[in-house]
């Protein structure tokens, strides 16, 4: 009863309304001119609207004065409520005046009203005019966006559609103009006519921006709008005359950055590279007729000459360009993958990885491969071979090696893996690796001739033909043997060290100490020996024992203990040889080579010791 004699109340009084609007062309009831009444006044003016529209069309034409009294009223209503809305704008922070725009916007959003869509466009362009406080525009419209989040939830009833708007607009707005004031549209459709500086200062804003304009697009935009098409309309809208262009930017400053960086590198060492690989060819040539003319003209009493005389000041291999090279090409990768189109990124990939060859390993590695090569000392010098830079080069050049092929696996091949190219540069890149491979395993091969052919000659020159024949007693070791030591241990084991390391060291010391004890063993067989020389060869036999040592290997160290006990076969009495015959290590030695190194002693045909050697079936090898 009380519901309805409210209802009978309310449409008492509205029809009161509504008379008087008719008979008067006014209302002069104080809820249409109390400002402070004006959300109410809105609540009734709905009423009457929903009440009119009730009424008979025949009726219409009698309540013209009607409409045109609350179009009137409508209209002044709407533009105190949007007043007062934008001045409480202004004050979003204090809460009475957040409470205020949410009654506004609330009685805005009725049928009777059209200004609610008003209200929101003028909202959302107060609100792009928010003020930045810092450089960093993307801080600035994260900051911007979370503020206006907070007012939209509170005061408008479809905020996630005006959420949406916004940080499109907002996007349009700030991002566009800082990405159009922080890149050079020049260097991306002409980047040959620009220095590799200012390529690079604009691939790396571009991909900067680009990423953090991408991230905060899907992390704010995602709360309110699954439209997954905004992140290329962003690219359309804002990066799209960048990113048509990328490719060629991107290829023309690897080109540029790194023949800068390997000029600056030859011209900081004072070496006049040359360019093109016939230059190289012919310098290689002339360089090997100058070295032989030398070679063959130099008095030999010039023992000091120095067969590398146009090596270069410092070494051709540099750690910083390698790393620079690196690095440059990895961030190229990387840039590619964020901004590359799917259907051309295989194909910048591939490009890139072709850079990074052409100019890591020919234009720096295998450059400098090639050129110690054409000056690394003859196997057959006359003089001690000068092999630090040599091996420094060779060293250099092993890790260098290895560096790039980490830098492949870790960021090349990865990012073709399942394309079309992997297949190709997998083939191209193994095909370059392999001849840089073989090149430096022949260099070190090399190394370990020139070291054992000097070692040969020190051996042939010093070692005096009565050395193992003298009647003198043993006081020191040999000439040959000092020299020998004296060279494995400072120019061989102390140059080794440091250029080449872990296992690539230990199959090089391996190796020389294997070929140096056969070398060694030869020269022995050309000399007799009576009792004192043995001993004497014992003597230099431990020496060269204590050197090989430091080869640390336990291989070569079994073998000059063998030698060493194989020199015995030459001190013990005629007798007793074949007590030690097949003795330890003995035992596992070719019969015929013991009978020949026994027949070294310079007593053998004096004392028949023919016929006191075992038999070949007496003598049994493991």
């Amino acid at each position: 009863a009380v519901v309805s004699t409210q209802s009978t109340g309310e449409a008492k009084e509205l029809i009161d309304y509504i008379n008087e609007a008719q008979r008067t062309g006014n209302i002069s009831s104080p809820i249409f001119t109390d400002r402070r009444r004006i959300h109410e006044a809105a609540a009734v003016l709905n009423k009457i609207h929903l009440v009119t529209l009730d009424l008979p069309e025949k009726e219409g034409k009698d309540f013209s004065k009607l409409n045109s009294v609350f179009k009137s009223i409508t209209s002044r209503l709407e533009s105190e409520l949007q007043t007062e809305f934008e001045t409480s704008l202004h004050f979003y922070n204090e809460k009475d005046h957040i409470e205020k725009m949410q009654r506004c916007a609330a009685t805005l959003n009725t049928p009777c009203f059209n200004a609610y869509k008003s209200i929101v466009n003028n909202f959302i362009a107060i609100r792009l005019k928010s003020p930045f406080y810092t450089d960093d525009t993307f801080s600035e419209v994260k900051k911007c966006i979370d503020e206006t989040s907070l007012i939209v939830m509170q005061v408008f009833p479809d905020h996630d559609q005006i959420m949406t708007r916004f940080i499109r607009d907002m996007f349009d707005k700030q991002v566009y103009q800082k990405v159009k004031i922080s890149l050079d549209a020049e260097c991306f459709s002409h980047p040959e006519r620009y220095p590799p500086a200012k390529l690079k200062h604009n691939l790396m804003t571009l991909s900067d921006l680009y990423s953090r304009a991408i991230k905060l697009a899907s992390e704010d935009l995602a709360k309110y709008d699954n439209d997954i098409s905004f992140a290329n309309d962003l690219k359309r809208k804002v990066f799209a005359s960048y990113l048509c262009n990328y490719r060629k930017a991107e290829l023309e400053y690897l080109t540029k950055s790194s023949e800068e960086l390997l000029g600056e590198f030859y011209s900081l060492i004072n070496h006049d590279k040359k360019e093109q690989a016939d230059a190289i060819q012919m310098h290689i040539k002339n360089v090997k007729s100058r070295l032989h003319t030398l070679r063959e003209n130099i008095s030999a009493s010039s023992t000091n000459l120095n067969e590398q005389a146009e090596m270069p000041n410092g070494q051709l291999l540099s750690f910083n360009v390698t790393t620079s090279l690196l690095e440059i090409h990895s961030k190229a990768v990387d840039r590619c993958t964020l901004l590359a189109e799917i259907k051309e990124r295989s194909e910048i990939l591939r490009e890139i990885a072709m850079s990074l060859l052409n100019h890591f390993v020919k234009d720096h590695l295998e450059y400098a491969i090639d050129f110690y090569t054409a000056h690394r000392p003859p196997t057959d010098s006359k003089n001690e071979p000068l092999i630090g830079d040599f091996l420094t080069t060779v060293g250099n050049a092993s890790v260098t090696y290895h560096t790039l092929e980490k830098c492949f696996n870790d960021t090349i091949l990865p990012s073709i893996t399942n394309t079309e190219v992997q297949s190709e540069v997998r083939k191209i890149r193994q095909t370059e690796m392999r001849r840089v491979e073989e090149k430096i395993s022949s260099e070190i091969n090399h190394c370990i001739n020139i070291i054992i052919s000097w070692i040969k000659v020190l051996l042939k020159s010093k070692q005096e033909k009565d050395d193992f024949l003298s009647d003198v007693g043993v006081q020191s070791p040999t000439r040959a043997c000092v020299e020998v030591c004296r060279f494995l241990s400072s120019c061989v084991v102390g140059t080794l060290n440091g250029p080449i390391d872990g296992e690539n060291l230990q199959h090089v010391m391996i190796e020389i100490g294997v070929r140096f004890h056969g070398a060694l063993l030869d020269h022995l067989m050309g000399y007799q020996y009576n009792v004192v020389g043995a001993m004497q060869l014992i003597q230099d036999v431990h020496k060269y024992s204590a050197t090989v040592k430091r080869f640390k290997d336990p291989f070569v160290d079994e073998l000059f203990e063998a030698l060493n006990k194989l020199c015995n076969l030459l001190v013990v009495p005629p007798d007793q040889l074949i007590e030690f015959w097949n003795l330890g290590s003995l035992a596992h030695i070719e019969h015929g080579f013991l009978v020949q190194f026994v027949k070294l002693r310079a007593d053998y045909r004096k004392n028949n010791i023919q016929s006191k050697l075992p038999s070949f079936g007496t003598h049994v090898r493991a």
